[in-house]
């Protein structure tokens, strides 16, 4: 229960619905989820982990995330998941392209339905594919530590994608694709280049969908 609350609670503050600086209190928390307040407390020192509130006696400040955070988030999955994707493409995993083609497929599935949360779920199951098959638990840690905010504003920027022109969910898709090719053909430049590509374009809607009303962001 502690888990779900702080899930909710962090796309409530990533989204900007929480503003910086405002206060919530544990008692305010179990009211609103219909909830205890151990589960209320134990949201709030998850979340407190992630730097996304800063604790006080029966409660919380909330801290936002800054660009320079989402920046430094993207600096460190470029360079967890390039590190993952060489030692893949080193091992040639077919179980692994198999999964990864097959996700691939699904994420042009629920594109087509317009299913922003199933569409988010699928990307972070491929990278976190590639990551759990490099067999690296260090790496994975690290991961792990990061998770939960990634796939909260990846969950923002797709509902922001959905919300344009097709072609920028189709563009999404080839990225994906892209980096498939890349790990096949074992060439650490090429791998280096399609992340390069996808986290910058990622980046892109991520920020212009929690800092911007517009893609106009460089």
């Amino acid at each position: 229960m502690g888990e779900e609350i702080a899930n909710l609670l962090r796309y409530e503050i990533i989204s900007g619905k929480l503003e910086a600086g405002s206060k919530i209190s544990e008692n305010a928390i179990a009211k609103k989820y219909n909830a205890s307040r151990s589960p209320a407390r134990e949201a709030l020192r998850i979340l407190k982990t992630e730097g996304l509130v800063r604790l006080e006696r029966m409660g919380a400040v909330i801290n936002n995330l800054s660009e320079k955070d989402l920046d430094e988030i993207n600096d460190v999955r470029f360079l967890l998941e390039s590190f993952c994707m060489k030692e893949c493409a080193k091992n040639l995993d077919e179980s692994l392209y198999r999964f990864l083609m097959y996700t691939v497929e699904k994420m042009e599935i629920v594109a087509t339905k317009n299913d922003f949360v199933e569409l988010s779920i699928l990307d972070i199951a491929f990278h976190e594919a590639i990551i759990e098959a490099s067999n690296h638990s260090r790496i994975l840690n690290v991961w792990k530590g990061i998770k939960n905010i990634v796939i909260t504003a990846l969950l923002i920027a797709t509902e922001k994608r959905f919300s344009m022109e097709k072609d920028q969910i189709d563009f999404l898709i080839k990225e994906h694709l892209d980096i498939v090719e890349a790990m096949k053909l074992n060439d650490p430049e090429k791998i280096e280049e399609a992340l390069k590509v996808h986290f910058a374009d990622t980046r892109k809607t991520v920020i212009s969908s929690i800092f911007t009303s517009d893609l106009n962001v460089t």
